[in-house]
Parts: structure tokens; C-alpha cells; sequence
């Protein structure tokens, strides 16, 4: 075939992206929000532990610096999945601090077998599920503007 009767076709990438099919852009959304949000959680919780092993910082701030760091990576996460699939994001960031949340209870079912039970047990799975609407929020306020 020579260039002259070759057909161009500037735009062929983005007609290719919108021919996926909605479960895997959904799938594909969720999976790099899942990975920028454990990036950012697991890079909190790196820096917060060097934080508590040079600075003379009481150790009671361990367990609400973890809870920030976790509470951050779901932020995130919502905020890139609601963006992704850029419709409903505010019931996006909702899905996600649920799914975190739902998370959290099931692994500390799986190891304590119950679940847990008091204010400050359910610190954390509340904390996952304000910064996924959060994030979601973000997304769908950043979009209006």
C-alpha cells in the first residue's frame, strides 16, 4: 500500500478509547484509583512513621496519624475514580469510602472475630467513608467549574 492511498485517521486513538466497553472503563477506572490511593496512603504512613522516630512526638499519635493516612489514600481514591468516569461522581466517592470502609470491618472481623464495637473502633471505618464522599465531591465540583 503506498502513502497516497493509505486512509489518515488523526483521531483513530480517542474513537479506539471510546469504543471500550463500560466494565472495563469502569474496571480500568477503579484500579488506578485503587493504586494512586494506596500510593498516597502507604507514602503518609511512610513519612508519619519517620515523624514519630525523629521528633519527639508522643506515641498516642500513632493510631490518628494511621487513620489520616488511611482517610487520605481514600480521599484520593475517590477523587480519581469519581474523575475517571466523570458521570454520578458524588455517588463514586460514596462507593468508594463504602467499599474502604467495608474493608476495614471485614479484615478486623477476620482477625478478632468480631466486629469491632465502641467509638473508638469505629473511628477509622467513619473517617474511610467521610473522605470517599469527599473525594467524590471534589470531582464533582472541580467538573462544574
Amino acid at each position: 500500500m503506498s502513502d497516497k492511498t493509505k486512509v489518515y485517521r488523526p483521531h483513530a486513538r480517542r474513537s479506539a478509547r471510546r469504543t471500550e466497553s463500560g466494565g472495563a472503563m469502569l474496571l480500568r477506572a477503579a484500579v488506578i484509583a485503587f493504586a494512586g490511593g494506596a500510593g498516597v496512603c502507604l507514602l503518609l504512613l511512610a513519612l508519619f512513621a519517620l515523624l514519630l522516630t525523629y521528633a519527639p512526638v508522643p506515641l498516642t499519635l500513632v493510631r490518628p496519624l494511621a487513620c489520616a493516612a488511611a482517610a487520605a489514600g481514600a480521599f484520593v481514591s475517590a477523587w480519581v475514580f469519581a474523575a475517571r468516569v466523570r458521570r454520578q461522581r458524588l455517588l463514586c466517592g460514596l462507593g468508594c469510602g463504602v467499599f474502604y470502609a467495608v474493608c476495614q470491618l471485614t479484615a478486623a472481623w477476620a482477625v478478632n472475630g468480631s466486629l469491632p464495637a465502641g467509638s473508638d473502633a469505629m473511628m477509622l471505618p467513619l473517617a474511610l467513608l467521610c473522605s470517599g464522599v469527599a473525594g467524590g465531591a471534589l470531582a464533582a465540583v472541580r467538573a462544574g467549574a
